[in-house]
């Protein structure tokens, strides 16, 4: 009986051992610190903010470095080793490298690019730079080195319908998906793997609602999703192997006024969109099998004035809201179940005009 008493002490023990090893090894996985990047026009910097990865609420850090003129767009490499900024007006592109504390030491010398830079795009593996050219109905395309360095490739800008003013590149980087709002369209282009060249796909427009703003692929690859800011709904399609686009049944679906910035989280199962004429996010559900769309249990949340950019944690657990009306941040934690989103504090002050928020 004594040797039945003790052994059930130290299963006991253990058990408790496992409960306390289980806590603390789901804890360090939310816990942390993060980084957020935004631009902001009214004064042309990029400035970090630490992001606490326990609530997701943000503060300044007190680092700036300066951009080009009118800020409009920022992107990380996927090992967030380099930073890149599209400078609308000043027709070019900063170079940053990011160091060790996050913040970032700026390259000398900025990229030319076409006319009116608005939007980029980076394959997965890094290897090129792709640059929405809105005044000059071209796409710019770079070669990424050591150092933040960009060599324009041969061949490049590319040609594309008119008014290109977003860009988003597949998983794989086999295809390059370009909304063009004058058209109405969404027009697609295969990538050399080895060059970054493009080259339309069979079609190579496919028609999307009124003035598409903005374009998001899923990480599997399988569907793409467009903003229509003049019909305020969201356009979804299907990614053929040769990269053409089937639109998926039930297409387009309804949004709030303007929308833009879509964003699909890292699990592939939600979007979100920027309504920058609603003042607020609209959240959907998406079909693992078709793509459709489905409104979310609570569809929308409130941001500040006039929310023009979105960007998600790449923890998947948070969403930030650059809100160029209200030159604020809104943050906001994502249910990973119901995908619905829960304010996190309130707004936080930024530069005048935040215009776009990148991540690490």
């Amino acid at each position: 009986m004594r040797m039945k008493c003790g052994t059930w002490v130290w299963i006991v023990i253990l058990v408790g051992l496992g409960f306390l090893v289980s806590c603390s090894t789901n804890s360090s996985s939310s816990s942390g610190t993060g980084a957020l990047y935004v631009t902001t026009q009214g004064d042309a910097l990029v400035s970090l903010f630490s992001v606490d990865l326990n609530k997701g609420s943000i503060s300044a850090n007190g680092s700036s470095v300066a951009t080009g003129t009118t800020p409009s767009a920022i992107i990380l490499t996927e090992s967030r080793d380099m930073a890149f900024v599209a400078n609308r007006d000043s027709n070019d592109i900063s170079r940053y490298t990011v160091n060790s504390d996050s913040t970032l030491t700026a390259v000398t010398g900025n990229t030319p690019t076409g006319t009116t830079a608005v939007s980029m795009a980076i394959d997965s593996v890094g290897h090129f730079l792709f640059v929405a050219n809105r005044g000059s109905d071209d796409i710019s395309v770079f070669s990424i080195g050591s150092g933040a360095s960009l060599t324009e490739i041969v061949g490049s800008p590319f040609p594309v319908a008119a008014n290109p003013v977003a860009v988003a590149v597949t998983p794989t980087g086999t295809f390059l998906y370009v909304a063009n709002d004058v058209s109405g369209v969404v027009s697609a282009y295969s990538i050399d793997p080895t060059s970054g060249a493009l080259s339309p796909v069979p079609g190579p427009s496919f028609t999307a609602g009124t003035a598409p703003s903005g374009v998001t692929v899923t990480p599997d690859g399988k569907f793409l999703y467009a903003t229509n800011s003049g019909s305020n709904n969201v356009s979804a399609f299907v990614i053929n192997s040769d990269g053409s686009l089937t639109t998926i049944t039930g297409s387009p679906f309804s949004a709030g006024v303007g929308p833009v910035s879509p964003r699909v989280d890292p699990s592939g199962v939600f979007l979100y969109v920027a309504d920058q004429q609603s003042n607020q996010v609209s959240g959907y559900k998406i079909s693992s099998s078709t793509g459709a769309l489905t409104a979310l249990s609570t569809p929308t949340i409130s941001t500040g004035a006039n929310p023009v950019w979105l960007a998600i944690h790449p923890g998947g657990l948070y969403l930030y809201v650059a809100n160029n009306g209200a030159a604020s941040i809104s943050a906001f934690k994502i249910n990973t179940t119901s995908g619905v989103l829960g304010v996190v504090g309130s707004p936080f002050t930024t530069g005048g005009q935040p215009s776009a928020i990148a991540l690490k």
